[in-house]
């Protein structure tokens, strides 16, 4: 098969295609995960900026 341009672009659309695909694909394996993440400002250390 003879290499031509529009063939290179169209190539170059389908990888970006399926990058795209695969960052969609961890993007929601990760929101599917339920991380262990404590609370808003459980576990700071020090005292609150109105007690300085």
């Amino acid at each position: 098969m003879p290499d031509t341009k529009s063939g290179r672009e169209r190539n170059g659309r389908n990888k970006r295609a399926q990058l795209r695909q695969r960052l969609y694909e961890v993007e929601l394996e990760s929101l599917d995960e339920e991380a262990e993440l404590p609370e808003f400002g459980e576990g700071e250390e020090g005292t609150p900026l109105d007690e300085r």
